[in-house]
């Protein structure tokens, strides 16, 4: 019984899976979260450690939310301290991203490509009919 105890000592629990969700009323935002969250899996991996997500109206319908300084987010992403910003397109077709740090959490890699990131979004409906 002592061996099974101290087989565990020192492993952090496995993480509960969390869902990235906007609590808005805007439709575009609805409609492209599910297709969002697909092509950024940091979004849903790191969900629990955002903070302050909402919606603003700017160029285009723009996602936002922060990361605190000390978060379960990985170091070499330097993502601490920022605010991200997934911009959607008109009419929900891709999201855009500017920050490398952000980058590196959509896309839960630290080698992400420099200047505007553009991701397309394909809905739910439009990925049933590629099978």
């Amino acid at each position: 019984m002592a061996l099974t105890m101290l087989a565990g000592c020192g492993k952090e629990p496995p993480k509960e899976p969390s869902v990235f969700n906007v609590d808005t009323q805007d439709e575009l935002v609805i409609k492209s979260l599910p297709a969002t969250r697909q092509a950024c899996p940091g979004l849903n991996r790191y969900a629990s450690d955002f903070q302050d997500i909402r919606v603003e109206q700017q160029y285009r319908t723009t996602i936002v939310f922060h990361i605190p300084e000390r978060s379960g987010i990985p170091d070499a992403y330097k993502a601490g301290g920022h605010n991200c910003f997934l911009e959607i397109e008109g009419d929900g077709s891709a999201i855009f991203l500017e920050k490398l740090a952000c980058k590196s959490v959509c896309l839960d890699k630290v080698d992400v490509p420099d200047g505007q990131l553009r991701l397309g979004l394909v809905s739910e409906e439009e990925a049933k009919h590629k099978d």
